[in-house]
């Protein structure tokens, strides 16, 4: 088939276009600089240990001790290799890597959506633009949300494989469909999968109610049972990751409480976040809900204040008052999130487009789109709009898994390029043009004067308060409120220019005045004037940094030289010179007591809750913390401590307290302290009755140590019950036990550890992790992955195959 290059060519301009732009965007980059992200500097720290044995082994690290004493490394650092998908995040990227790579390939995707949708080439690429530099996607990077951003930008791709798959070609839609799914699952953040998934559930009720009432429910349903099998595959493609992932979350702060009473906690502990019932409770997942304020971020960046930490120039009258003569970040942020890098601005440009879409656009796409758009504004709200919110987290499956329902804004961001998109295609279709006056006049009115009332008299409905103020004198609460008011007003009356500039633009078509493709270019650089500052101010030059200045974090201090000294194979530290329990730096260098994770083991949190976070010397004895780094004040350097208490990797049992509940449980190893006590469950009572308990001078010590096997040598006079200073993570779970190669059952002890029964004599006993779900995972993981790959490659050739024939 001879390929037509006039034809083609748009389309190389197109792509050829985007790269360039995110190129000039993103330049810091291709020189060689990089941008210090505080997830990932988090990231880096707590998933070292497994770096490093990979590296050296070739092996995974499927657990890992870098933090809260030992937990598996699904959501840590567990490459998906079995999914063949794994590939396709760097072909979509076009080879660049990320920032580049990912906003390419979510505007690729987004272009070739507009084209399914029959928009013509140039309208796509403002389309393309429209969406990938929508500012939350640029300061969802700047703080790390990699996979987040990730799957927020392979979204058009599954938008585009559903709509094909029910309007075009059911084979080839399904293919697209299966693959970009895929894809976006293996990104690994199933919270933006799960609200782009509302999203096409909305289509799909719509395109069933159409395709019924047009006598289509045969083809509705042939559609339907393509996209759940490859939907299905899609997510088997990821087994590998996902089903251990499901069977931790079990165990995890979202699986649900263990205790039925958390009393005695320390005043300073992390508030227990867990469900009875399962999932998070309500209050810490809703914590970062949208204010009314937020919204109006959406078209007013500066509305609220921008972020938590604005720069502000040096010339302005915040700056000179506190007599500072550089550029300098202040709080200006007074919304009703506990804080943000940065509002979530769809563009004024892209807002203003979505209305005039609303009056233009007919049929069901428009009433999905709007209905998507105003549902995951009021999810978004929160504990703002509890009414609704309060339902759908009690009554939508996983729904109470997620945390920050702010960020399914990420997936409104979507939807309103799209439909003012189309919009504008419908005007350059239609020759009457004069229908498409009044719903510019309509936009124009609603969008301008919302702009125009804040810009005019917004200081009279806010008081521009945030809780942090408090910290301040009254004459910087003065100057921050008048910044803050001057930032409202200021962003307002920009809003409205540009809107006054985008109606005039299609205004001056509507009248003949311009062509479309002149529009189309005016529209173009609106939008990229608009937007690019906005995104500067969040993601620009001076959050690149060189590679050698993200290095500098984890570079070692004097107490972390002294406690690399000790050359014992495996002891942990408890750094609290940082809080402990949500940092992740000193795990470069040390295992640690605490650490940083959204997703900790709930027994390990309630461990935390009612002794780590008070400093329990027993608890954290116990757990083997040898080191404590402290400091003896704010100002002096930080010190090492080592803890008499530590009892080493194992110990032998010298007294049993049985607990007929997991309170009890927890409860009695408030009196462990020193000694070599063990709290055993009820449940295993029995597995114990041969041990023999009491004091002896038998011996049990570490011989070999690494991530996912650890190994012991024992020499007892009797049967013993010994302990160990590792995370009960059970049961069935992965932990497998053995005593000279034959395995054996081993319990829990102590609330947390893991504990076992050691015969007489001198024996090796291995502590050694294999999970079967992990195995069983990577093997449908190949295989779905592979069948994606094969229908995908069936469905081109078909599709082919057809156009010839009707050729």
């Amino acid at each position: 088939m001879k390929l037509d290059f006039k034809a083609l060519s748009p389309y190389i301009i197109s792509v050829l276009a985007i790269i360039v732009v995110n190129i000039m965007f993103f330049l810091p980059q291709f020189e060689g600089k990089v941008i210090r992200q505080g997830d990932i500097v988090q990231h880096v720290g707590m998933s070292k240990e497994a770096a490093d044995y990979k590296k050296s082994t070739g092996e995974q690290a499927l657990w890992t001790n870098s933090i809260f004493s030992g937990m598996p490394t699904y959501q840590i650092a567990l490459s998906n290799e079995s999914n063949l998908l794994s590939f396709g995040e760097r072909v979509l990227s076009l080879g660049f890597s990320r920032p580049a790579g990912y906003f390419i390939a979510g505007m690729i995707g987004m272009f070739l959506l507009f084209n399914l949708l029959g928009v013509n080439v140039w309208l796509s690429l403002l389309g393309a633009f429209l969406f990938g530099y929508t500012t939350n996607n640029l300061v969802l990077f700047e703080a790390g949300h990699n996979t987040k951003v990730m799957a927020v930008m392979t979204a058009p791709l599954v938008i585009a494989g559903v709509i094909m798959a029910y309007r075009k070609n059911w084979l080839l839609g399904s293919a697209v469909f299966g693959i970009g799914f895929g894809i976006n699952v293996l990104t690994n953040h199933p919270q933006m999968t799960y609200y782009i998934g509302i999203a096409m559930i909305i289509f799909v009720i719509f395109e069933a109610v159409r395709q019924i009432r047009d006598g289509k429910a045969a083809q509705f349903a042939l559609s339907s049972a393509a996209l759940l099998v490859v939907a299905v595959l899609g997510v088997g493609a990821s087994a590998g990751k996902l089903w251990p992932t499901y069977e931790y979350t079990k165990s995890t702060m979202r699986g649900g409480q263990v205790l039925t009473a958390t009393e005695n906690k320390s005043p300073d502990a992390p508030k227990t976040n867990a469900d009875a019932k399962g999932g998070l409770q309500w209050d810490y997942a809703m914590a970062w809900s949208n204010g009314v304020g937020d919204l109006l971020a959406t078209f007013i960046p500066k509305a609220v204040g921008g972020g938590s930490g604005e720069w502000l120039d040096k010339d302005s009258d915040f700056v000179k008052a506190t007599g500072q003569r550089q550029d300098m970040q202040i709080p200006t942020y007074w919304g009703s999130l506990p804080f943000t890098s940065g509002p979530s601005y769809y563009g004024i440009v892209a807002f203003f487009l979505f209305v005039f879409g609303l009056f233009v656009v007919k049929g069901e796409l428009k009433w999905w789109m709007l209905i998507t758009v105003l549902l995951t504004t009021l999810m978004s709200m929160g504990q703002h709009f509890e009414g609704l919110n309060r339902f759908l987290f009690d009554n939508l499956p996983m729904l109470n898994k997620f945390r920050a329902p702010s960020s399914i804004l990420s997936v409104t961001a979507i939807f309103i390029p799209i439909l003012g998109i189309l919009g504008l295609s419908e005007m350059a279709k239609t020759e009457d043009k004069s229908a498409f006056l009044k719903p510019l006049y309509i936009a124009t009115g609603l969008v301008g004067g919302i702009c125009a009332i804040l810009w005019l008299m917004g200081g009279s409905f806010f008081d521009f308060a945030s809780p942090g103020d408090g910290n301040y004198e009254q004459n910087i609460k003065d100057l921050l409120t008048n910044e803050r008011q001057s930032m409202l007003a200021s962003s307002s009356m920009r809003s409205l220019l540009f809107v006054l500039a985008i109606a005039g633009v299609l205004y001056l078509y509507l009248q003949n005045k311009l062509n479309m493709m002149v529009a189309t270019i005016a529209i173009s650089l609106l939008t990229l004037v608009d937007v690019f500052p906005i995104g500067k101010d969040y993601l620009d030059k001076r959050d690149f940094v060189n590679k050698n200045a993200v290095k500098k974090d984890y570079e070692m201090r004097d107490v972390d030289t002294q406690i690399l000294a000790d050359k014992d194979l495996h002891f942990r530290v408890h750094d609290v010179t940082v809080d402990p329990f949500n940092s992740a730096l000193s795990a470069y260098h040390h295992k640690l007591i605490g650490g940083y994770h959204p997703a900790k083991l709930q027994r390990y949190q309630d461990m935390i809750e009612r002794y780590i976070a008070k400093g329990d010397m027993g608890v954290l004895g116990m757990l083997n913390a040898r080191y404590i780094i402290n400091k003896p004040s704010q100002e002096a350097p930080a010190i090492v401590q080592r803890n008499p208490f530590a009892k080493g990797n194992a110990w032998f049992a010298d007294n049993v307290i049985i607990a007929k509940t997991p309170n009890e449980e927890i409860d009695s190893v408030a009196s462990v302290g020193v000694s070599k006590k063990a709290i055993i469950h009820q449940e295993f009572k029995d597995y114990i009755a041969s041990a023999k308990i009491e004091p002896s001078r038998d011996t049990i010590f570490l011989t070999k140590y690494s991530p996912n096997k650890l190994e012991y040598k024992s020499t007892t006079s009797a049967e013993r019950l010994a302990l160990f200073s590792e995370v009960w993570y059970g049961p069935n779970m992965g932990w497998q036990a053995s005593i000279d190669g034959k395995p054996v059952d081993h319990i829990r002890a102590n609330y947390i550890l893991r504990s076992l029964k050691i015969p007489s004599g001198e024996h090796t006993v291995t502590f050694e992790f294999k999970p079967a779900s992990y195995q069983s995972g990577n093997t449908i993981g190949y295989v779905c992955s592979s069948l994606l790959l094969l229908l995908l490659a069936f469905a081109i050739w078909r599709s082919t195959k057809t156009q010839t024939k009707e050729a």
